[in-house]
């Protein structure tokens, strides 16, 4: 298991070039290869071999709308590129989440670890409120017992925070006669 801080990266409409009849990776998308690659040696990173899990979360450098999904392709290839793994049909199970803008930080926090168990039985999970690894259950079981005791005892003590959605500068689900 690994965790890393990459940079943001490159949407897949800035990723694909086309020259003549062919469709290339753009000169953005190399840059963000290399710099992946060379964080990965930096970071002694071994390649890994079978089964994957790989959990994602975006830090966007604004709060203009992106799609989670045009993030992915030129991330999980940067880090195949780099050794990671030999493949991204290794990966089996891949969650992505998207926070709050960071303006002076834009990254991707990557955690890359082996499926202990086939999936949907019992296994090793990455706790969905704390982070922590823990021995899951079940399919179903994502959080892990200490949060799970938390949430029983102080339901609001460790709130998952949400970010607000916004539409044109504007949040959504607000009236506009609530906003004055």
């Amino acid at each position: 298991m690994f965790k890393l801080k990459l940079p943001f990266p490159p949407s897949v409409n800035t990723y694909w070039r086309h020259v003549g009849n062919r469709v290339l990776v753009s000169k953005k998308g190399r840059q963000y290869q290399a710099s992946v690659s060379s964080l990965l040696h930096r970071k002694d990173i071994k390649t890994h071999e079978g089964e994957l899990i790989v959990d994602i979360r975006l830090i966007p450098p604004d709060r203009r709308r992106r799609d989670v999904d045009n993030s992915l392709k030129a991330l999980l290839d940067a880090m195949q590129f780099g050794g990671a793994y030999y493949d991204d049909a290794q990966i089996v199970r891949l969650t992505v989440e998207k926070h709050q803008p960071e303006p002076d930080d834009p990254h991707a926090e990557v955690v890359v670890q082996h499926v202990p168990a086939p999936i949907g039985k019992a296994g090793f999970r990455t706790c969905l409120r704390c982070d922590v690894a823990f021995e899951s259950t079940g399919p179903g079981n994502r959080i892990c017992e200490d949060c799970s005791l938390l949430n029983s005892m102080l339901p609001s003590a460790m709130p998952i925070p949400r970010g607000r959605k916004y539409h044109n500068g504007d949040l959504m689900g607000e009236r506009q006669e609530d906003r004055l």
